[in-house]
């Protein structure tokens, strides 16, 4: 539910003023504001449970501290009927997976609530976008495939994943790369590393990001297959999870070798000093609504991402707009993951 006013209470206990009288403190949290008020002479406040004052001043602090990090605007909260289906007036609740650090997310993708905002109110569909960010690949595949969030923004693999649990979810579009529906992965080697080829990470540790990554794992995974490469040919490896924690533990030689997005590597190359070995291509990201959406959200919802040309949100996710989609552009993508099990066999 949307969190409007958030009351705590903490009881003191022998706390004397000097008459015999205890003093009751109440705390009151509304939208970041607080409140102290004192009860009269020998008041006392009965709970069915008590929180010990240690573990409630703990708590008090987390929720102070979160209020003013995280304001309520940021916070995604879906409005819906009865039946699950959000309607017009109320609130859509829009979902990511932090593959990047949950305020960068936030910050990249306040553009894009501001601007399907006004862009569903001219379609005659008034509905507050609010976005939900995931600290997994996998809650974001059970929310949506659960009808827990309206509509996401997922890597490829996490749709392919989706849809074989919940064949009745809707794609809705995938993103542009210039007009084309690709992109490219990366595995990229520290600036000064001997390693110039697939064929020298034999014996080297690797990094992946997480283990429902597109780039970070499938494709990777695929490419060192077909290179000959599998888990036993190398000297390690391990999952990070996000695709900047690849690029960093690389560039620090935690590890020799590792996969993210061209995106990532463009981004730290320079300032880390990686260097790509090898590229290898990937469909962009789809945008999916869950099962039993409203059709007129639906239906809004799609002909605004298809006309999405808001230049500020463009800019930050590095693509020129969004283009139609069908499930058959996946087909690559499920072609990697089949591939990409015999990593762990036997050649």
């Amino acid at each position: 539910e949307a969190v409007t006013s958030l009351r705590c209470y903490r009881v003191a206990v022998s706390d004397q003023d000097g008459r015999g009288t205890n003093r009751l403190s109440k705390i009151e949290c509304k939208r970041g504001t607080w409140m102290s008020r004192f009860a009269s002479r020998n008041r006392r406040l009965a709970y069915s449970t008590v929180v010990g004052r240690t573990r409630l001043s703990s708590i008090l602090s987390i929720l102070l501290l979160l209020s003013l990090c995280f304001p309520l605007s940021s916070i995604a909260v879906s409005a819906e009927t009865s039946n699950g289906a959000a309607t017009p007036g109320q609130t859509l609740s829009f979902g990511v997976y932090a593959h990047i650090r949950s305020t960068e997310m936030i910050k990249k993708m306040r553009p894009f609530q501001e601007y399907m905002e006004r862009k569903l109110a001219r379609k005659g569909v008034p509905l507050k976008i609010r976005m939900r960010i995931f600290p997994t690949y996998n809650d974001a595949i059970h929310a949506l495939v659960e009808g827990r969030v309206d509509f996401v923004r997922f890597g490829p693999v996490s749709y392919v994943l989706a849809k074989q649990k919940n064949p009745r979810i809707h794609l809705l579009a995938m993103e542009s790369n210039n007009g084309k529906k690709w992109f490219s992965g990366v595995i990229s080697v520290p600036l000064d590393s001997p390693i110039r080829s697939l064929d020298d990470l034999k014996g080297k540790r690797f990094a992946f990001g997480s283990r429902s990554s597109t780039t970070g794992r499938y494709l990777a995974q695929a490419a060192l297959v077909k290179a000959g490469i599998r888990a036993e040919n190398l000297a390690g490896h391990a999952y990070l999870g996000r695709h900047d924690k690849v690029a960093f533990a690389v560039a620090s030689k935690s590890y020799d070798a590792g996969a993210t997005n061209e995106n990532t590597y463009n981004k730290y190359a320079e300032k880390k000093g990686l260097r790509k070995i090898v590229e290898f291509p990937c469909v962009t990201k789809p945008w999916v609504a869950r099962e039993d959406l409203d059709e007129s959200i639906l239906s809004a919802l799609g002909s605004a991402l298809l006309t999405l040309d808001d230049e500020a949100f463009l800019k930050t996710i590095k693509r020129s707009g969004l283009l139609p989609a069908e499930d058959a552009d996946y087909d690559l993508i499920r072609e990697g993951m089949e591939t990409a099990k015999r990593f762990y066999s036997k050649p």
